[in-house]
């Protein structure tokens, strides 16, 4: 893990650890998903959608016995605003806000310049964090930081948050002994560094650790293992958060177009993947075939578009349209310059599923004569080559909610300036239907326009669409009250080992 610093995103594990650690003024009922009080007790939006107010709870507190107040929410909208601060992943949610105002110490009101569908979301969902903490940094010491992970939840980091620096081998939080709420079950979280799957699995078998996220070949051989399914409870799920796998193809690097700046190109790329064979095959049946980036289990999903079919001699005729050709008998198609079609696909390196699928591409794409050289890249290594985009091909995973922003990830404004769109995809009329949809309060006029983008993007085929996902998570039998909910398992906050079972004692 590079940073557990909050507002500078590095990956779905730093977000996983805070959760424990910041609080936001509402949070989602994992039922219903219908918004529930939180730090705020009640909240108001106005009918034209440009005001949103939150009323305070008066009890309220950070780890340190610090009260949270108004002036809190109104200094984490203005750092996460800062433009000094490196947060331009969150720069397109927060747009349409002119800003906040405290109205005393226990209200805030959020205003708005244009009605957006998130905007609820967007306020309701910040991390509140404490300005007598953070106000102390300067933006490049802000950004610079690895651990500064401090707030209101129930937990706190273990020691002091100036300190911790990635590469310990483990992070660990402890019971926030000034929780506001209910006392949280556990005294506290670890959770272990460990990047090889190998050894995931002996710190299973060795009860090291409690909890174990199955990829598909692991699921192959460990679903019927007798000595783990002894220990530990198989879950497999579909969560309505879950995301999607993909192949991303960079369109411009080092300021050239490269070969998937033509549609053509890339939809041959997708064709000559037979992915109901990856999904029975390589996700072991855990998958079905993606086909845009919203989950099935979302209004903002088509029903109606359909994956686009394995078709090998389809996809030749496009990339020989497009100018690919094998002009000397040496079974690799050429540009019209001679140039052979070889490019370089990275992925995580350590991680079994993701070296076998990058050997199935690699050998799907040679039947066509197309090279493709595998490029396993260590996690921190590959954030690298995304910010400056040198890379052609690059192949990862985004998470899903109950209705997300895709502007982050494939509007043009957010090639620049370190944004998500770093296969540098532009195309106008996308442009133009996100933009409306955001701006589209009515569910069923903006629901409309999300399956439009949907089928722009299966078109258009800036990612091939991989695949989508079950969970599948093997947790110590120790453990009791785990339930499956709407967004997955319940919060480890609610779990409770019996006295009688308990290994872990305070050190």
């Amino acid at each position: 893990m590079g940073k557990l610093t909050p507002v500078i995103p590095t990956d779905a594990y730093q977000s996983q650890v805070a959760s424990y650690v910041l609080e936001s003024l509402l949070t989602r009922d994992a039922e219903t998903l219908e918004w529930k009080p939180w730090l705020a007790e009640a909240w108001q939006v106005s009918d034209d959608g440009l005001t949103i107010s939150f009323d305070l709870r008066k009890d309220l507190t950070f780890s340190d016995g610090a009260p949270l107040t108004s002036a809190d929410v109104v200094f984490t909208l203005d750092l996460i605003r800062n433009p000094q601060i490196n947060a331009p992943q969150l720069a397109p949610y927060y747009e349409p806000l002119d800003g906040v105002v405290a109205d005393g110490p226990h209200r805030v009101v959020f205003t708005l310049n244009t009605p957006y569908f998130l905007a609820l979301q967007i306020t309701a969902g910040m991390e509140i964090l404490p300005k007598h903490f953070y106000e102390k940094f300067t933006p490049d010491e802000f950004n610079a930081s690895t651990g500064l992970l401090f707030g209101s939840g129930p937990y706190r980091l273990a020691g002091d948050p100036e300190d911790w620096r990635p590469g310990a081998g483990q992070i660990e939080l402890v019971r926030n002994e000034n929780y506001w709420g209910p006392r949280p079950t556990f005294e506290r979280l670890r959770w272990q560094e460990i990047t090889e799957e190998a050894a995931l699995e002996v710190s299973m078998r060795n009860r090291d650790i409690d909890r174990l996220g199955v990829r598909s070949d692991q699921y192959v051989r460990l679903k019927d293992d007798a000595g783990l399914n002894a220990q530990a409870t198989l879950h497999e799920y579909r969560s309505v958060a879950a995301g999607y796998r993909y192949i991303g193809w960079n369109q411009q690097k080092n300021g050239e177009p490269t070969p998937f700046a033509d549609v053509r190109v890339r939809r041959a790329m997708t064709m000559l993947l037979n992915r109901e064979e990856m999904c029975a095959q390589l996700m072991a049946g855990l998958a079905t075939v993606a086909t845009g980036p919203f989950n099935p289990l979302s209004p903002q999903y088509d029903p109606e578009v359909s994956p686009i079919a394995y078709d090998p001699e389809g996809a030749k005729a496009l990339l020989a349209e497009a100018g690919y050709r094998d002009g000397d008998g040496d079974g690799v198609l050429e540009d019209a310059r001679g140039t052979p079609f070889r490019f370089s696909l990275i992925y995580p390196s350590g991680i079994n599923s993701y070296q076998q699928m990058a050997q199935y591409l690699r050998d799907a794409y040679a039947r066509a004569g197309v090279v493709m050289e595998l490029d396993p890249t260590e996690f921190n290594t590959m954030l690298g080559r995304i910010d400056d985009r040198s890379f052609e091909a690059i192949t990862l995973g985004w998470s899903s909610g109950v209705e997300s922003d895709p502007k982050q990830i494939f509007h043009s404004d957010s090639i620049a300036g370190g944004g998500n769109n770093y296969v540098t995809y532009r195309n106008t009329e996308l442009d133009g239907l996100i933009d409306q949809a955001r701006l589209t309060v009515d569910f069923d006029e903006r629901t409309a326009l999300w399956h439009r983008v949907h089928r722009v993007l299966q078109e258009d085929q800036p990612y091939t669409f991989l695949f989508n996902s079950k969970s599948v998570v093997f947790l110590d039998k120790r453990f009791r009250n785990v339930k499956l909910t709407r967004v997955g398992l319940n919060d480890r906050t609610e779990y409770f080992v019996p006295r009688a079972e308990q290994r872990w004692t305070a050190e």
